[in-house]
């Protein structure tokens, strides 16, 4: 949201309906409005910022954004596509040629949002398989995800070492990087779980 807001405001992109249709995403302005010791936004900023945007907050308004022809810019919480109203629009939009989706951060294998990037020319969604005409984006820079090196440091702030690090999020060979890195920088156990495995926890 920031970053579009700094487009708009250096004349970088045209003043069009910008929607911010995550409920999640929504809940961001009240955290900063909360905490502004926290970020580098003035309250007179944020408060600018707020008032740019459209907020949707119910699914009827979803439905509104779908029937409005103009051009506009919708963000729309997705879960790398595999859930989230993201997959409404894309519904409607993703067979249009004029439409681009713009992918932020990290796609895992056998998402759809890893299907996209990968050049997929039909996706299912709703159980209706759609065919691929927009332009597919990326911009991995805004992943959330902390990369190894943040990682490997917040580790590094844990007190009582831990008896055996588990590893259950990431695809196969960075999972195992990671887990050669934790090994060699901490002398720690480290296991990968594989699939149906029953670990028993002693409590």
């Amino acid at each position: 949201m920031y970053k579009l807001w700094q487009l708009y405001n250096k004349n970088k992109i045209p003043n069009i309906p910008i929607i911010i249709d995550s409920p999640m995403g929504n809940e961001v302005f009240g955290v900063f409005e909360r905490f502004t010791s926290w970020h580098k936004l003035n309250p007179d900023e944020l408060a600018a910022m707020k008032n740019h945007f459209n907020i949707t907050t119910s699914y009827k308004d979803t439905w509104k954004t779908i029937d409005d022809k103009r051009a506009k810019v919708v963000i729309a919480g997705s879960g790398m596509v595999s859930g989230g109203r993201v997959l409404t629009y894309l519904r409607y939009f993703i067979d249009k040629p004029e439409t681009t989706v713009l992918l932020v951060g990290f796609q895992a294998e056998g998402t759809r949002g890893r299907q996209l990037i990968e050049g997929a020319n039909e996706i299912k969604i709703f159980g209706k398989y759609c065919e691929v005409n927009a332009k597919i984006r990326t911009i991995e820079s805004l992943s959330a995800h902390a990369d190894q090196k943040e990682l490997i440091d917040w580790l590094g702030k844990i007190k009582n070492i831990p008896e055996k690090v588990f590893l259950i999020h990431g695809e196969p060979t960075s999972s195992d990087t990671l887990r050669v890195k934790i090994k060699d920088t901490y002398n720690w156990q480290v296991h990968i779980p594989h699939l149906n495995e029953t670990i028993n926890i002693k409590l």
